[in-house]
C-alpha cells in the first residue's frame, strides 16, 4: 500500500498551495465545480483515512484500543504544534509586548481549547493582525475535529458490530444524498451553518466511501476510475474521488523513510500567515519553512508516538514492518 503514503503527501501539497494563494487575498484556483486544490487535498486524505482506519478497526476490535491508537496519531504531534505556535511563533510576531503576549490567558486557552477539537481557537492576542486573512492562526484544524468525529462514529458502529460493507455503503450514500441536496438548496444564500453541514456531508461520505471500499475488499478496475473522473469537472466531484484514491493508493510503490504529510498539514498555516505578514508568501517559500517543522514532527513526536501503539495490543508473534501508511491506520 505504498501509494497511499505518497498520496497523503501529495494531499498535504495540495492544502499548502491552496493556502498559498487565500492566505495572500488571491481567489482560491478552481479545478471544477466546487473542486478547488484544498478540497481536494482534504478529499483524499479523508477517503485514505476511512480505508486504513476501517482496517485498523478490523485488526483492533477492542474499542477502547482502537481508540487509543487514533489519538496516539492525531493528539501528540497536534500537542507539540499548538506549543510551537503559542510560545514560539506566537511571542516573534504579535504585536504586543511579548511579556503582555505571555501573560494573556488566551495564549494558554489556545491550547487548551484546540486540544479538546470541538472547542478551537483561532486566533491569538495581537497575531497576523496585518495580514491579508487577518487573526487568523490556524484555519486548517477545522478538519481534525471532524476527522476525529468519524473515528467515533466508526468506532460506535464497531462496538454495535454494524462496521459491515452494507451499513457503511448505506450510511455514505446518506450523506451523498444530503450534499447534493444542501449544494442544490444554494449554499451562499443559506448562510454558514449550511456550508458546515455541506462540509461535514462531503468529508463524512468520503470517509465512509473509503471505509465500504475496504470491507468490501474492492479493488476498482481501470475503466471505472477513468469513468470517476469525469465527476471531478462537476458539482457532484466527491462522488467520483474514492475510486480514484483507491486505485492510486493500491499502487505497488517503495516506502518513502518518513512520512511528512500531518506535520506539513498542521504546521502550514499558521507559518503562510507569518510569511503573508511579511509579503514573502508563495508555494515555494511555504515548503522551505514548513518541511523542516514537519520533519521535526515526524522524527521527534509522531514516530515515537507510533511506537507505542505496539503496547496498547500485544502480538504472539514478531509484527510484520508496515508501510508510513499501514502504520498510521493500525
Amino acid at each position: 500500500m505504498g501509494g497511499f503514503d505518497y498520496l497523503r503527501l501529495i494531499a498535504a501539497i495540495l492544502v499548502v498551495a491552496h493556502h498559498a494563494r487565500v492566505l495572500n487575498g488571491w481567489p482560491p484556483l478552481v479545478l471544477g465545480q466546487g473542486l478547488d486544490l484544498g478540497a481536494l487535498g482534504v478529499g483524499v486524505f479523508f477517503v485514505i483515512s476511512g480505508y486504513l482506519v476501517s482496517a485498523s478497526l478490523e485488526r483492533s476490535p477492542r474499542i477502547g484500543v482502537f481508540l487509543a491508537k487514533r489519538a496516539l496519531r492525531v493528539f501528540p504531534g497536534l500537542l507539540a504544534a499548538l506549543l510551537v505556535t503559542a510560545f514560539v511563533l506566537g511571542p516573534l510576531v504579535t504585536s504586543l509586548d511579548p511579556l503582555d503576549y505571555l501573560s494573556d490567558a488566551d495564549v494558554y486557552g489556545y491550547v487548551l481549547r484546540t486540544m479538546t477539537l470541538y472547542a478551537v481557537a483561532y486566533d491569538l492576542p495581537g497575531v497576523f493582525l496585518n495580514a491579508p486573512v487577518a487573526g487568523v492562526v490556524n484555519g486548517s484544524l477545522w478538519t481534525l475535529r471532524l476527522e476525529f468525529t468519524a473515528y467515533l462514529a466508526l468506532a460506535v458502529l464497531g462496538a454495535a458490530r454494524r462496521a459491515t460493507p452494507g451499513v457503511l455503503a448505506s450510511l455514505a450514500l446518506v450523506a451523498a444524498a444530503g450534499s447534493i441536496a444542501l449544494h442544490a438548496a444554494g449554499l451562499d444564500a443559506r448562510g454558514a451553518l449550511f456550508r458546515i453541514a455541506y462540509l461535514a456531508g462531503v468529508n463524512g461520505f468520503l470517509f465512509l466511501a473509503g471505509a465500504a471500499l475496504q470491507a468490501c475488499r474492492i479493488r476498482p478496475p481501470l475503466w471505472t476510475t477513468l469513468t470517476a473522473m469525469i465527476f471531478l469537472v462537476t458539482p457532484a466531484w466527491f462522488l467520483g474521488l474514492p475510486l480514484i484514491v483507491l486505485r492510486l493508493g493500491l499502487l505497488d510503490a517503495p516506502r518513502p523513510p518518513v512520512d511528512l504529510s500531518y506535520g506539513l498539514y498542521i504546521y502550514s498555516f499558521p507559518l503562510q500567515q507569518w510569511l503573508a505578514q511579511e509579503h514573502q508568501l508563495t508555494l515555494a517559500t511555504s515548503l522551505a519553512v514548513t518541511l523542516p517543522f514537519a520533519l521535526a514532527s515526524w522524527m521527534l513526536v509522531e514516530k515515537p508516538a507510533l511506537r507505542l501503539k505496539t503496547r496498547l495490543a500485544p502480538r504472539a508473534s514478531p509484527p510484520v514492518p508496515l508501510s508510513p501508511a499501514a502504520a498510521l491506520s493500525d
